[in-house]
């Protein structure tokens, strides 16, 4: 009983802290808002403007040796098309305008998605946008 008196009160503390814990232990990455795979999709929120996600997106597919097939754009929104050669992977990126520093990309990778490959590009998307 008394492992439950203190156990209780610590977890809801860390459950009212919201992410917080999670920056503590490492498991958030700098610069992202957040970020959920779904039936084959991946979908990231970024904290950077618009228009240098879009120009970091095409930079971090060609990085992983990916060949842009076809670039889409709107204003706020576009579409990247891109394939590997060595893998025979198809990737489609999604972006959307959220806020002047909030950008939004959907991965997904082949026809049904691969969670795998979806993160290393969520990754690398990342790394180049937040290098220091």
């Amino acid at each position: 009983m008394l492992k439950l008196r203190y156990t209780l009160p610590l977890l809801l503390c860390v459950f009212l802290m919201g992410c917080a814990p999670m920056l503590l232990l490492g498991g958030a990455a700098a610069g992202i808002g957040g970020y959920k795979y779904y039936k084959g999709l991946l979908t990231v929120v970024y904290e950077a403007p618009y228009e240098k996600t879009w120009d970091t997106s095409i930079k971090a597919l060609e990085d992983l040796e990916f060949t842009i097939q076809e670039k889409t754009e709107r204003i706020g929104s576009g579409k990247i098309s891109a394939a590997s050669s060595s893998k025979g992977q198809e990737v489609n990126l999604s972006l959307e305008y959220v806020s002047p520093h909030e950008t939004e990309v959907s991965i997904r990778v082949g026809l049904l998605g691969d969670e795998n490959a979806s993160n290393v590009i969520k990754d690398k998307i990342g790394s180049i946008l937040f290098e220091e």
